[in-house]
C-alpha cells in the first residue's frame, strides 16, 4: 500500500471515528452547557446509561469524552502501531455491540435526536458499516506505511482556535433554549460543527510535495 492510498484510508477512518464519537461529545456539552432541560441515554451490550443535564450516569458520557479525545489526538497526530492495535479493538467493539442490539431488541436499535426530529433505524445500516470499516482498518493497520506526521501549522491552529471560540456561542444559545426550540437546534448544529472543526484542526496536514486531502466527512 503507497503512501497517498495508505492517508486516504486513514481519513476515511478517522471521519468515521469523528462521526462515531459526536454521539459522545453532543450530550457531553449540552449536559454542561443546557441543564436539566436536556434528557439524553446509551448504553452497550443491553446495559443502559442515561440522565438529566449532569446528573445520572453523566461520568459514563465524560470517560467515553476522554477516550474519543485519546483517539482523535492519537490517531491524527500519532497514527502508529499502538493507535492501530486499538483502533482495531475498538471498531471490534462496535461490530460486537451492533450485533448484540440487532439480535436482542431490533426495534429499539435506533438514532433517535429530538431537537433535530431524527429518528433512523439502525438495524441494517449499522452492522454494514461497521463490518465494512473493521475490515478496511485492519487491513490499514497492517499494510499501511507509517504515516509522517509534520507539527501542526498555522491552518491547524486556527481550525482548533475557532472550534474553542464557538463555544460560547453553544454555551449561549443551548442555555437559553428550552430544549427543543431553534436556539437549540442552532447550538446543536453548532456543537457537531465544532467537533468536526476539532478534529479538521488535529488532522489537516500534508508532506511537503503531495497535494492536500478532505479529512472529516459529518452530518
Amino acid at each position: 500500500m503507497g503512501y497517498r492510498n495508505a492517508r486516504r484510508i486513514h481519513v476515511l477512518l478517522m471521519g468515521w471515528l469523528t462521526l462515531l464519537f459526536t454521539a459522545t461529545w453532543l450530550p457531553l456539552l449540552r449536559g454542561a452547557m443546557d441543564g436539566p432541560s436536556y434528557a439524553w441515554g446509551g448504553g452497550h451490550f443491553g446495559y443502559q446509561v442515561s440522565g438529566t443535564g449532569i446528573a445520572g450516569d453523566y461520568p459514563y458520557i465524560l470517560a467515553k469524552a476522554v477516550i474519543a479525545l485519546l483517539f482523535l489526538y492519537f490517531g491524527w497526530r500519532r497514527p502508529g502501531g499502538g493507535f492501530r492495535l486499538a483502533l482495531v479493538a475498538w471498531l471490534a467493539l462496535m461490530l460486537a455491540d451492533t450485533i448484540y442490539n440487532v439480535i436482542s431488541s431490533p426495534d429499539s436499535f435506533r438514532f433517535q435526536g429530538d431537537t433535530l426530529g431524527v429518528d433512523i433505524s439502525l438495524v441494517l445500516v449499522a452492522p454494514a458499516l461497521d463490518a465494512l470499516m473493521l475490515l478496511l482498518g485492519a487491513w490499514w493497520a497492517l499494510r499501511a506505511p507509517l504515516l509522517p506526521v509534520p507539527p501542526l501549522a498555522r491552518t491547524n491552529a486556527i481550525l482548533l482556535a475557532t472550534a474553542a471560540l464557538m463555544l460560547p456561542v453553544q454555551y449561549a444559545l443551548l442555555s437559553s433554549g428550552g430544549g427543543q426550540d431553534m436556539n437549540d437546534v442552532i447550538g446543536v448544529l453548532l456543537t457537531i460543527s465544532g467537533w468536526a472543526l476539532f478534529s479538521a484542526g488535529l488532522g489537516l496536514w500534508q508532506i511537503k510535495g503531495q497535494r492536500p486531502v478532505v479529512l472529516v466527512a459529518t452530518t
